[in-house]
């Protein structure tokens, strides 16, 4: 691929077998109408967010979910290696009663069920379409951020055609198109140095963190035995 080195390490496997296209960072989407915006992770447990914080999907089976996790993990001064202190926040999250065991949809946003929301920031910042008093924030300190990874298939019929879809979908186009969307391309720090980023849309993004970090897959495998472990009885 003809963009590959403008990829960070951290978004590629260093020999090309599968390369990131596309991510952001774990948010917090919130109804400004109704709630402060929320400044630390800690804001959350307090009187103001009764019943009001969800999560998006079950974390020991959905990635948003088992991001939000990872984020609390590391936001509570822990790391990606233990997933313990992320867990322990949402146990006492739902002990102060402001877990709200509903999964959000466009729906349950739109109407007010779930007001307060763990998602990307790409897929938090989108619900202003329908709500217009929506906000998202990026916490500061240690953001927790993911992207999708691009492969192809070594027994595919036509891997020369994947290939050339590969170039496209890593081209200066399509990486604005990513942007357009809400989303980071994986390109995005190579593209505002060389100024082929669509400068308005990168405007636009949440503020990044300080620090960021991006799981392996041996934290993200040791992260899901944990959850498995001890998720259900935090927030029974």
């Amino acid at each position: 691929m003809q963009t590959f080195d403008e990829i960070p390490d951290a978004l590629k496997e260093s020999s090309g077998l599968f390369v990131g296209d596309y991510g952001g960072y774990m948010s917090i989407g919130y109804d400004s109408a109704r709630f402060p915006a929320p400044t630390q992770l800690s804001d959350l447990l307090k009187p103001a967010y009764k019943g009001a914080v969800a999560i998006n999907g079950d974390p020991t089976q959905a990635g948003s979910a088992f991001a939000a996790v990872g984020l609390a993990t590391v936001q509570n001064d822990g790391t990606l290696d233990d997933f313990t202190p992320g867990i322990e926040f949402f146990g006492e999250l739902n002990k102060a009663g402001n877990f709200l065991k509903v999964d959000p949809t466009d729906a349950t946003i739109a109407s007010g069920e779930t007001p307060v929301v763990f998602d990307w920031d790409y897929l938090n910042a989108a619900q202003a379409s329908a709500v217009p008093t929506w906000k998202t924030v990026v916490l500061p300190g240690t953001g927790y951020a993911g992207y999708y990874n691009q492969a192809i298939n070594k027994d595919a019929p036509h891997p020369a055609a994947a290939r050339l879809w590969q170039e496209f979908l890593y081209s200066d186009e399509v990486q604005n198109l990513w942007l357009k969307g809400g989303a980071r391309p994986a390109r995005m720090e190579a593209m505002t140095a060389a100024g082929t980023i669509d400068a308005t849309l990168a405007a636009a993004l949440p503020t990044t963190p300080s620090d960021t970090v991006v799981p392996t897959e041996a934290q993200s495998t040791t992260a899901g035995e944990t959850l498995g472990q001890k998720w259900a009885t935090a927030v029974q």
